[in-house]
């Protein structure tokens, strides 16, 4: 009965966190669940994640030559010993026989596991021997976070692309289709002209050669220079590249970020309506194992009680109590049936907090004090607009300062900024203080101008570099960011870009692999063709090949960008993503290889910037506007059922304090005429919310006194879960 209990929890707590695991029904599954997807857990592998990722930096060929070979082979073995540890332990988690037959993942895991292990070791015998060996394996460490359990986002993000990847497949291909042709078209008309590029070389005469010119046009790096020599012998060319970049660029282009955008969204759709039809079966599975002990098939209150402490072990007796009250149960011993219980679980995403354990430390060591009249006075001010306006009024006027460089006031600013964070701070408690972003934000930038300031005034001997006075400078204007953040539309802004991060971060990973497997490759083909010297060398102008002389790549002094080592490598890749000047970037190294070396390039534009960033874009977009349109509007899904969750909870004799009134929220709104008495009035009146959470009437009425919020998922849907039968699963 105890393990049906946390497995339970322990589904509960995945369907809350996003995950889909296929629990094993004779483990200790909560106690394992808690583990792996502990924030320390979580962070050790991360930790070893990235120091796989950061190891080529001491690899050969290294950018720290001076590290011994022996520090990466102890690096690389701690940090598989702990992603084979996660492994094993989310192997124990679930249950195998079903993760085999449905998952593909562990058996990745395994054979790149497998296939590292064996590199690594032929690797180091033969180095330490003298021998040369290419570690073929090093781009297969990307698929370590793919191919663990908690690397499901990263799939995720992967499955879509694949998905999204035949859609453009068709559009690529009649791409390509009109690429050849016009590149027919274009040899057939210029090849008899005999022109010349300015340093020589043939012009529109050899169809790869124009071709890759031509591509290169579509990306507008080589525009106008690949249409002068045309364009020099006679006017009438120019129709035919205007026709190239109208078909190709601004059709073409234009199409396939249309119909990766429409894919995106549609698997998108698929891949929530998957999620959304699991969560369901397994909350059934749920019931039904809790309850098979039941004569009427429901959960009764002390199961409910048992099941509430293994989900948030934290919680306390009234908190259970309160959460109870949000069902519509008329009878304890009636317990809940399955509505009711898929209830409870969407009302689980809703924080409930008492509000005697939210108070700060001045509340509870000086309550007399901090609910007295004067203290009320300043906590009211500082949750007003005007104490805002005041704020962003100092700022503009130290940042005047500072750009007509008057120092003299720096200390008078400061010193007001140092106020106003001890203001806001005794108003709304420290903890609450530094949960805001905006305040850890504007803390650091008072940190670091009243320790400079500190350290100028007491340490007379004090001499910094150009450096860290430019970066003090920098993060006191940083100030300025402040004043935009403090604008109601701006923060709307702010607030959905703070929202689409976490997601954010999974498109950048997988950017990041893409980056990885092509430095990697990069690395072995390139290395050494071309290098930065001193300017003392004989070859320093050349980049240390003499097949540069002359060339465009030698002129405009791109020698740093070479694939010599891995950080110069990602550098390089950067520069081609952002496109501009990526053709040059590219002939040196065709010139130093062949004309083969313009497929790795072509390869990796495909990649990184055709497809990933172009899906990339999509997910930004897409996501940018569903946050930002449901910010501003505030019409969120769960808002019905926060305010029932309220109207129950105040009808039970509890005193509701929310963020904001959500019963307003729904029906039409009508738009008052100006009334300047009223704006003034509510210019200086503080926050309704702030105020009923800060100072209390008295000690009976805070027992009462819960705080409610949303805090779950904003892909859950409340009406399916609401609405859930064995017929609708």
């Amino acid at each position: 009965y105890t393990q049906d209990v946390e497995y339970a929890a322990a589904e509960i707590l995945a369907i809350n966190g996003g995950h889909y695991i296929r629990f094993a029904l004779d483990k200790p599954v909560l106690r394992l669940y808690t583990v792996i997807y502990s924030t320390f857990w979580y962070w050790i592998v991360w930790f070893a994640d990235a120091a796989l990722l950061l190891l080529p930096c001491i690899e050969r060929p290294a950018y720290f030559t001076d590290v011994p070979p022996w520090v990466a082979l102890i690096i690389e073995i701690a940090a598989l010993s702990i992603l084979f540890a996660s492994f094993i332990l989310s192997m124990r988690l679930q249950d195998k026989r079903k993760l085999l037959r449905e998952a593909v993942f562990p058996y990745i895991f395994a054979g790149v596991f497998l296939l590292t292990s064996i590199d690594m070791i032929i690797y180091y015998v033969l180095t330490l021997r003298g021998h040369y060996y290419v570690r073929w394996s090093r781009p297969l460490r990307v698929l370590f976070p793919f191919a663990l359990q908690a690397g499901q986002n990263i799939r995720r993000v992967i499955r879509n692309i694949l998905r999204t990847l035949p859609n453009i497949g068709n559009v690529m291909f009649l791409f390509l289709f009109s690429l050849l042709t016009f590149t027919l078209l274009g040899v057939g008309i210029l090849k008899n002209k005999k022109l010349t590029y300015p340093n020589g070389y043939e012009y529109f005469t050899n169809y790869l050669d124009t071709a890759w010119d031509l591509y290169v046009l579509t990306t507008t790096a080589n525009n106008p220079d690949v249409m002068m020599p045309a364009f020099n012998s006679s006017i009438l060319y120019v129709i035919f590249f205007v026709a190239y970049l109208l078909v190709n660029l601004y059709l073409f282009m234009n199409l396939l970020l249309a119909v990766i955008f429409s894919n995106y969204k549609q698997h998108l759709q698929e891949e929530r309506q998957l999620i959304h039809k699991r969560q369901l079966d397994i909350i059934l599975v749920i019931f039904e194992r809790i309850t098979q002990h039941s004569l009427n098939r429901s959960l009764s209150y002390e199961t409910y009680v048992r099941l509430m402490r293994a989900v948030k072990p934290e919680i306390t007796e009234n908190i259970i109590d309160a959460y109870w009250k949000t069902l519509d149960v008329t009878n304890k011993e009636d317990g809940l049936n399955l509505r009711q219980f898929n209830e409870l679980l969407l009302n689980l995403n809703f924080g409930l907090r008492q509000r005697s354990s939210d108070q700060t430390i001045l509340q509870k060591k000086i309550p007399l004090i901090y609910n007295s009249k004067p203290s009320r006075i300043i906590i009211d001010f500082v949750n007003t607009d005007l104490f805002r306006a005041i704020i962003n009024l100092l700022i503009i006027g130290n940042a005047i300062c500072l750009a007509a460089s008057y120092n003299d006031l720096e200390w008078f600013f400061l010193s007001l900024f140092i106020v106003e964070a001890l203001l806001k701070m005794y108003a709304i408690g420290v903890k609450e203080y530094f949960h805001h972003r905006w305040n850890i934000f504007d803390f650091t930038i008072v940190f670091v101008s009243t320790t400079y300031s500190l350290l100028t005034a007491f340490v007379k001997t004090l001499s910094l570099n150009r450096d860290v006075l430019d970066t003090i400078l920098v993060i006191r204007v940083l100030r300025l960011v402040k004043l935009v953040g403090n604008v109601e539309r701006f923060k709307v802004i702010f607030g959905t870009f703070s929202k689409v991060i976490p997601t954010l971060m999974t498109y950048l990973r997988v950017m990041f692999m893409t980056y990885y497997v092509f430095a990697m490759i990069g690395m072995e083909i390139f290395q050494n063709k071309i290098a930065q010297l001193d300017k003392t060398f004989p070859l320093a102008e050349f980049c240390n090949n003499t097949r540069l002389n002359g060339s465009e790549f030698a002129k405009s002094q791109y020698c740093r960008n070479n694939f010599n080592d891995y950080l110069s490598s990602l550098i390089l890749l950067f520069e081609l993503t952002v496109v501009n000047q990526w053709h040059v970037l590219a002939s040196g190294f065709v010139i130093v290889t062949s004309k083969a070396a313009r497929l790795f390039f072509l390869a990796f534009h495909l990649c990184a910037v055709i497809v990933v960033l172009n899906i990339f874009t999509a997910f930004v977009i897409d996501s940018f506007l569903n946050q930002y349109i449901l910010s501003k509007s505030k019409e969120f899904p769960w808002i019905e059922q926060e305010n029932l969750i309220a109207e129950r909870l105040t009808q039970q004799g509890y005193r509701v304090i929310r963020r904001y009134d959500n019963s307003k929220q729904s029906g039409t709104r009508t738009r008052k005429k100006f009334n300047l008495l009223e704006q003034l009035r509510t210019f200086v009146q503080p926050s309704i919310y702030r105020r009923m959470t800060v100072v209390l009437q008295s000690m009976a009425e805070d027992e009462n006194a819960l705080l409610l919020h949303w805090c779950g998922d904003v892909d859950i849907d409340p009406v399916a879960l609401l609405n859930l039968t064995n017929d609708t699963s």
